[in-house]
């Protein structure tokens, strides 16, 4: 259910885009403002923001998604969960095996 509720919310979520332009013999990663898209990393756009002649290869890319991190989260607690389930398992059949409230139902007369 906690799925489903976060999904729209994910789905908005803001990601950051970055243009990896290659030039030569070096690699830079140009951060995306938030009105570029990934078509605008191009060889012009690696060339004006690298001053750099001979690149040859942009790429775009994206990192930091709200997704990845939302998933993380849930990977870490349900772990967690888990390992404290199996810390407390013995202590808490020891309770029960000390502790029985068995009651017997009275014979009918």
């Amino acid at each position: 259910m906690i799925i489903f509720a976060i999904t729209p919310i994910v789905q908005t979520a803001d990601v950051r885009s970055f243009c990896k332009c290659v030039c030569e013999e070096n690699s830079t990663i140009v951060p995306l403002r938030i009105d570029q898209t990934c078509s605008d990393c191009n060889i012009a756009f690696c060339k004006g923001n690298t001053s750099k002649e001979g690149c040859e290869i942009p790429t775009c890319f994206q990192r930091d998604s709200y997704k990845d991190e939302i998933i993380v989260y849930f990977y870490i607690i349900i772990t967690s969960g888990l390992l404290l389930i199996a810390l407390t398992n013995p202590y808490i059949k020891k309770w029960i095996r000390t502790n029985p409230h068995v009651y017997t139902s009275m014979p009918n007369s």
